[in-house]
C-alpha cells in the first residue's frame, strides 16, 4: 500500500482490538469478517484533530487493488464503508458498520429494539431511549446489552445500550430510561462541521 504512513491495512494489533471489541457485541461477528471479501483499513489523516482517534474502513477486495496502484503523492482519507474507530484500545463500531453487519445477519433478535414515531424523532436528535418510546424488545434483553435501534419501518436509525434488564422494563414509569442513544443518524446534522 503507497499510502502506509495515513492510510494502510491494519496491522495484527489492531485487527485482535477489532475482533476482541466486536466477539463482545456478537460471537457471529469474527466468522462474518473472515469470510467475507472486504479488506480493514485503517486511516491516521484527522488525528490532529481534538477528540479525533484512527479510523477504521471496510474496501472490498476489488477496489483494495485500486489502491494500491495510487500514486504517494495523494493522501487518501477515507474509502469504502466506514467501519469504526478505535480508542484507548478498544473499537467502536459505526453506525454504517453496524447497518453492514446487521445485513449480514450478524446479530442476534435480542439486539433489536423498535421504537414508535415520537421516538424516533426524539433518537435522531440525540435523547436517550424511554420506556415509552419502544414498540418492540427482546425478552432476553440485558443491561449493557448492545443494541441496534429501528423505526416502524424496520430501518436502522441508531446504537445503543440497553440500561436495564427485560425483566425491570415491566415496572418503570413510561419516562424512565431503557437505553442509551451512543450514536444516531442524526448525528451528522448536529455534529460541527
Amino acid at each position: 500500500m503507497n499510502n502506509i504512513k495515513n492510510f494502510r491495512v491494519i496491522n495484527k494489533t489492531e485487527k485482535n482490538i477489532i475482533v476482541d471489541s466486536l466477539s463482545k457485541i456478537s460471537s457471529k461477528i469474527f466468522s462474518i469478517i473472515n469470510d467475507i471479501e472486504y479488506e480493514l483499513f485503517i486511516s491516521f489523516n484527522i488525528l490532529s484533530s481534538k477528540n479525533q482517534f484512527p479510523s477504521i474502513y471496510l474496501i472490498p477486495n476489488n477496489l483494495k487493488h485500486t489502491l494500491d496502484n495510487i500514486e504517494l503523492k495523494i493522501n487518501i482519507n477515507s474509502a469504502g464503508i466506514y467501519f469504526g474507530f478505535i480508542k484507548r484500545n478498544q473499537f467502536f463500531l459505526s453506525l454504517e458498520g453496524a447497518e453492514f453487519l446487521h445485513k449480514l445477519r450478524s446479530f442476534s433478535e435480542r439486539n433489536y429494539i423498535y421504537v414508535n414515531n415520537h421516538g424516533e424523532k426524539s433518537i435522531l436528535y440525540g435523547n436517550k431511549i424511554l420506556k415509552e418510546m419502544i414498540v418492540k424488545i427482546s425478552p432476553n434483553l440485558k443491561k449493557r446489552d448492545f443494541l441496534l435501534v429501528f423505526n416502524q419501518s424496520s430501518e436502522l436509525i441508531s446504537i445503543a445500550q440497553s440500561e436495564v434488564d427485560y425483566i425491570w422494563i415491566q415496572n418503570l414509569h413510561h419516562e424512565n430510561i431503557v437505553a442509551l442513544n451512543l450514536v444516531d443518524r442524526g448525528y451528522y446534522l448536529r455534529k460541527k462541521q
